[in-house]
């Protein structure tokens, strides 16, 4: 696990750049190849009042044409431009991790090293033997820099740096200060353990009782997409192919878009894209103290968006293309 990748900076920004251009492009080639037309017609045609209501050709106000097709680019251009940020976050949320994790075992591998009689730059060139991940690596590079000669303290320093950890400078200056305290290098590791050790347990605590809430976010958006099947199928369609009986008095206005009911499967359609990409950075954020480490969760959300509202145009017997 020492080869754990941390992508910097440079390279973040040029991943959110890609996203963007991924993103609009998508959504021009939409636009161009796609119609959209949130126009309104009324029946009965002029809103005569206290007039009966005339038929609705349902072959047009309910044929949807290409508009499901447009929602799945549309869908798969936001998936495509958010992969970019989702591996980013993925792979730096994984080695921030990873350091989190063997802090405190390498520090426990170092008191006993010192217990054992070993001196500490001894200790801690036979624990940065050990699997810690990025721990081992970065300070099994400090050990070589001290062996050629440079200071004990700025080597270990510079690999904490290395471990972009806010725990990880920490960790840093307790062993030079444990390297410079002599007799007392028992005492600062030991104190030092004891309170990392308490971390790691608050840390434990703290997944095991946020983790649900991710599989909350999953839940609510299972159930968005029923409630989207069932208002759709049973609702929407019946509403649109209804014709009232003849006579009826009253005010008529019955105002329904021109897309029909792809019109009205296009907004469940965005807005449970949207749900899922702001669920998923809710999750993150509450589970791994990073939205963008979320957008994972997102992707997986959306695919499953896809699937849904591909399925319901199956169901509701639409074609994909004119």
């Amino acid at each position: 696990m020492g080869n754990l990748l941390y992508i910097e900076q440079g390279w973040r920004y040029t991943a959110y750049v890609a996203s963007a251009i991924i993103f609009i492009l998508f959504v021009v080639v939409s636009l161009v190849i796609g119609r959209y037309n949130v126009s309104l017609e009324i029946y009965p045609k002029g809103g005569i009042l206290n007039s009966p209501i005339v038929p609705i050709d349902c072959s047009q106000v309910c044929k949807p044409g290409n508009s499901l097709l447009i929602d799945n680019l549309i869908a798969i251009g936001t998936a495509c431009a958010l992969a970019p940020l989702a591996f980013v976050a993925f792979v730096n949320c994984r080695f921030l991790k990873s350091v989190e994790t063997n802090l405190p075992r390498f520090l426990r591998d170092i008191l006993q090293g010192t217990d054992s009689g070993l001196i500490l730059p001894k200790a801690l060139l036979e624990a940065a033997k050990q699997d810690y991940g990025p721990v081992s690596y970065q300070m099994g590079i400090a050990m070589t820099k001290f062996s050629m000669g440079y200071d004990f303290g700025q080597s270990v320093m510079g690999a904490a740096q290395k471990m972009r950890h806010p725990f990880a400078p920490q960790v840093g200056q307790i062993i030079s200060e444990a390297y410079v305290a002599g007799g007392k290098t028992h005492e600062v590791l030991s104190s030092s353990v004891n309170l990392f050790n308490d971390l790691e347990q608050y840390n434990q605590q703290r997944q095991s009782e946020l983790k649900p809430y991710t599989q909350l976010v999953y839940i609510s958006i299972g159930i968005y997409l029923i409630i989207a099947l069932i208002i759709v199928n049973n609702f929407i369609v019946p509403f649109v192919k209804t014709v009232p009986a003849s006579g009826v008095t009253g005010t008529h206005f019955l105002n329904i878009p021109t897309g029909g009911v792809s019109y009205f499967i296009s907004i469940f359609y965005i807005s449970g894209l949207l749900q899922c990409v702001f669920a998923g950075m809710v999750a993150g954020k509450i589970v791994d103290r990073s939205a963008t480490a979320g957008l994972r969760h997102s992707l997986i959300l959306i695919g499953v968006t896809i699937v849904a509202f591909s399925i319901l145009g199956v169901i509701l017997g639409y074609k994909l293309l004119p």
